[in-house]
């Protein structure tokens, strides 16, 4: 992985079998980039048009959120904080990632992560 002044946020070049984060990106940022161009790499995605448009990005979006964000730490930090900033802070990604991730949630995960909130249903907050 390497940093440079790109347009886009993070890409990840197949030919070369690297991936390159636009340099600047906050640290919480680059996680969630990097996750998302790991996924890419991990399915040996030659290229990719339409950032967030194609139904490839959206797969891979959603992929690399639950990758970033496992269900069982999700469900240990919201049983841990006092409210969403603090579970926020303590998932070391953009909230609006957050909040994906908490959308695109399972019925089943999503209920469980209510269960274990103990400051209020992290449903809400999202």
């Amino acid at each position: 992985m390497t940093r440079m002044a790109i347009s886009e946020p993070g890409r990840y070049y197949h030919d070369r079998r690297s991936i390159v984060l636009r340099e600047g990106l906050r640290l919480d940022e680059e996680r969630a980039v990097l996750w998302h161009e790991l996924v890419h790499a991990r399915r040996g995605d030659a290229d990719c048009a339409g950032w967030f448009r194609s139904a490839q990005e959206r797969s891979v979006e959603r992929e690399a959120a639950q990758r970033a964000m496992p269900l069982a730490a999700m469900e240990h930090w919201l049983s841990e904080t006092t409210d969403w900033p603090e579970f926020v802070w303590h998932m070391k990604v953009p909230e609006p990632w957050v909040r994906f991730r908490v959308t695109v949630a399972h019925p089943a995960e999503r209920a469980l992560l209510e269960r274990a909130c103990r400051w209020g249903r992290a449903e809400s907050t999202a």
